[in-house]
This record gives C-alpha cells, sequence and structure tokens, in this order.
C-alpha cells in the first residue's frame, strides 16, 4: 500500500511538474513572440486628410506603445539628435513621445547625395516625356486616385493589406516602364537600393533585439517591400486587423 501511494505522489509531482514546465516555456514563448507593425505614413497628404493627420500618428505611437521605434531617417540625425530631413509625419509627434518614453529610436533610411541627386533630376525628365505620356499618366493618376482616397479614410483602411497591394502594383508598374527604358532605368534601380539599405538595416535590428515589439514608421510607398520582405525572412508582421495582438505583447 505505502508503494503504491508513493508511485502515485510521484506520478503526480512528475504531471505538476511537466504542467508547470509548459505553462512556463508557453508563457516564453508569447512574450517572447515579438513582431513588427509597419504604419506607413503619407507624408504630406496628412494636412488633407480628416482623420489620418498628424495628430493622429501621435495617437497610433501611444496606442502600439513599442518597445523599439525604428523611422524613415538617416541614422547620423538620430546618433545628433537632430532628425534632420525627417518626414514630418512623424517628427511632429512620434519622435518627440518615443524620446520622452526613452523607447529606442532606429534611423532605417538610406541616401546617397550624388547618386539622389541624379534620380532628382531623372524624374523632372522623365515626367516631360512625351513618348511615355500614356504610361505616365496611367501611374500618375493611379497615385493621385489614392491620395483622394486617403482624404477621407483612417489609418486601418489607408495600412490595409488591399490598399499596400494597390500600392504594389501601382510601383510595379512603374518599374516595369522604367526598366524598359534604358534613359531612366536608373531610377527603379536606386529606389530598388534605397528599399534593399532599408530592409537590411531593419533585419540587421530585429537579429540584435530578439523577442522586441518594433514599429516601423515609414512612407507608405515602401510599405510593401518592407513587408514582402521581413515576410521572406520568417519575421511575424502584424496588419491592420491583428493590432490589438501586436498591442497586448508585453
Amino acid at each position: 500500500m505505502n508503494k503504491l501511494r508513493t508511485n502515485n505522489n510521484l506520478l503526480i509531482f512528475i504531471a505538476t511538474g511537466t504542467f508547470i514546465l509548459i505553462n512556463f516555456f508557453s508563457k516564453s514563448q508569447t512574450n517572447s513572440a515579438g513582431g513588427i507593425f509597419v504604419l506607413g505614413g503619407i507624408h504630406q497628404a496628412h494636412e488633407k486628410a480628416k482623420f489620418y493627420t498628424y495628430k493622429r500618428m501621435g495617437e497610433l505611437y501611444k496606442e502600439l506603445k513599442p518597445d523599439i521605434l525604428l523611422v524613415e531617417t538617416q541614422q547620423k540625425y538620430v546618433t545628433d539628435n537632430s532628425f534632420t530631413g525627417t518626414p514630418y509625419d512623424f517628427n511632429k509627434f512620434m519622435i518627440p513621445m518615443a524620446l520622452t518614453d526613452k523607447t529606442p529610436i532606429f534611423g532605417i533610411d538610406w541616401w546617397d547625395d550624388v547618386k539622389g541627386k541624379r534620380w532628382e533630376d531623372l524624374q523632372q525628365i522623365l515626367y516631360k516625356d512625351s513618348t511615355l505620356t500614356d504610361e505616365i499618366n496611367l501611374f500618375g493618376n493611379m497615385f493621385q486616385i489614392l491620395d483622394e482616397y486617403f482624404i477621407n479614410k483612417d489609418f486601418k483602411e489607408i495600412n490595409s493589406i488591399y490598399i499596400t497591394n494597390l500600392w504594389k502594383a501601382k510601383s510595379e508598374f512603374k518599374y516595369h516602364i522604367m526598366l524598359q527604358n534604358p534613359a531612366y532605368k536608373f531610377i527603379a534601380e536606386y529606389e530598388q537600393e534605397r528599399n534593399d539599405h532599408i530592409v537590411a538595416d531593419i533585419l540587421e535590428i530585429v537579429k540584435t533585439n530578439p523577442g522586441k515589439k518594433i514599429l516601423i514608421a515609414i512612407g507608405i510607398d515602401h510599405k510593401y517591400f518592407i513587408e514582402n520582405k521581413l515576410q521572406e525572412n520568417n519575421i511575424k508582421v502584424y496588419q491592420v486587423d491583428e493590432i490589438e495582438q501586436f498591442k497586448k505583447q508585453e
């Protein structure tokens, strides 16, 4: 009888221990899951927006409460605390709030002055090229339609996967046209190079900050590319319909 009781106690001890371990590791995985939310800003279009305003960007930062904020600016301007050239939609509310909260901020943008000047000049020539009027009007009008759509919509509609995919289609069509025309090929190549640098910086930050809840505040033009590349690297990217799960991470 004593032996049976001892065996039963041993089984109960093992079962209890197993339950505790499972529960511990389950919680550990939940708390260390991390993940990324890419918040696409619309830069000057925030000025016309009725809901997705500059102030709204600050409210979203407070709602999302990230462990780390990645922003569309160069790291050297984060380091010197000047935030030179940072888009106003992030600089007005989000960055000051992150500084107050002592949330780590990283600049993820990349720019080359010489290449950037050539990129700007070529675009001016492109938009005046009469041989590409139809194509320019097509992706130009797609941009205008999206810009007008933003006026009466809030961030959930603007950052939805559907609008992100529309933006991707617009950009890929634009790049297709440029790559077919040697005179403008550099425009597409430079934008690709910039996006590649941005993603490389993000991946390095994610790698060195495992389990952190990271908010990326960047122009919506970059959103689809970043999300696709992160997902290719098996990094959890939260969408607008998963925002509550992102917010609940501790």
